[in-house]
């Protein structure tokens, strides 16, 4: 079986690391960009099996990557998890109708990155992992 491939696009590395960290109690391969831009040249290198987006980031923010996943035929169809400290739930409506498959803010536990991950590409839990309780 193939193992899944994840990639984190967040312009802070500390989150980065926080979710990473979440994702490597399961078997995948994590990959990091540093902004939307960076994110999209990976997603199209890469062609992961979902992508965790921040809303607000330099050179190209979450909104516009989207976009360009979305305009993309050979990218369009991968799941695109919204992460963002906004909690509004116009902007969420948005980015669904966008093309967003989920919207997660950060003040929600972080747990719910890992079980939404595990809910999209079916993610298995490494043998030997520890339960994670980060906060972002």
């Amino acid at each position: 079986m193939k193992t899944p491939r994840i990639l984190l696009v967040d312009d802070s590395k500390a989150t980065r690391a926080i979710v990473a960290k979440m994702l490597n109690t399961c078997e995948c391969e994590i990959l990091e960009a540093a902004n939307g831009a960076l994110g999209l040249e990976a997603a199209r290198q890469n062609h992961p099996d979902l992508i965790i987006l921040d809303m607000t980031m330099p050179v190209m923010n979450g909104v516009e990557t989207l976009q360009a996943l979305q305009a993309d035929e050979t990218l369009k169809s991968i799941p695109v998890i919204m992460l963002t400290a906004n909690s509004n739930p116009e902007e969420m409506e948005q980015m669904k109708a966008l093309g967003a498959t989920d919207y997660i803010t950060k003040t929600q536990k972080p747990r719910i990155i890992l079980d939404r991950a595990i809910a999209l590409i079916g993610l298995q839990a490494k043998p030997e992992a520890p339960a994670v309780t980060a906060s972002i």
